[in-house]
């Protein structure tokens, strides 16, 4: 069996600016609202696969945090947190910005594409799921827009 929650259509969205290093257009500071595409896979327990309302708790506590920031990637090694003046020192490629740390998002990728964030958010949703025995795996997609996303699947199986 398997559940699908759009974002598009139940809120699961939120707004954020990041930029590609690597990519000659996408290295300029740009942003997107983005929506979340989940699909659990499963077998049914208690007559159903997963509450939505857990479901969904879960995955505004990730976004949540992403909300109206400057997702920056952590794996990139570009940006340099200064505790003296709260804020980020962001360099690459000839350009630098200094950012208050609280518009500042550091994800745990390499680049802030939808197919790293897509992995981003499908782990730490997985995680706050939990492994269960009834669930076989998480798919989420990040979309940049309707339609424009990529799927990355969390086995959800007890070890």
């Amino acid at each position: 069996m398997k559940l699908t929650v759009n974002g598009w259509y139940t809120n699961m969205r939120f707004s954020a600016a990041h930029f590609i290093p690597s990519h000659y257009k996408c290295s300029r500071l740009h942003g997107h609202d983005y929506g979340i595409i989940i699909n659990v896979d499963g077998e049914m327990q208690d007559g159903m696969l997963i509450d939505f309302i857990e479901l969904k708790n879960a995955i505004r506590s990730v976004i949540n945090e992403m909300d109206h920031k400057l997702l920056v990637p952590g794996k990139a090694n570009i940006a340099k947190y200064n505790e003296s003046t709260n804020e980020y020192e962001i360099s690459y490629n000839d350009k630098r910005m200094i950012i208050p740390a609280e518009y500042v998002y550091i994800c745990d990728v390499y680049n802030t594409t939808s197919e790293e964030l897509s992995r981003f958010v499908a782990e730490k949703v997985g995680a706050k799921i939990g492994k269960r025995k009834n669930l076989r795996s998480i798919e989420v997609s990040v979309e940049e827009g309707p339609g424009q996303g990529v799927f990355y699947s969390v086995d959800m199986r007890r070890d």
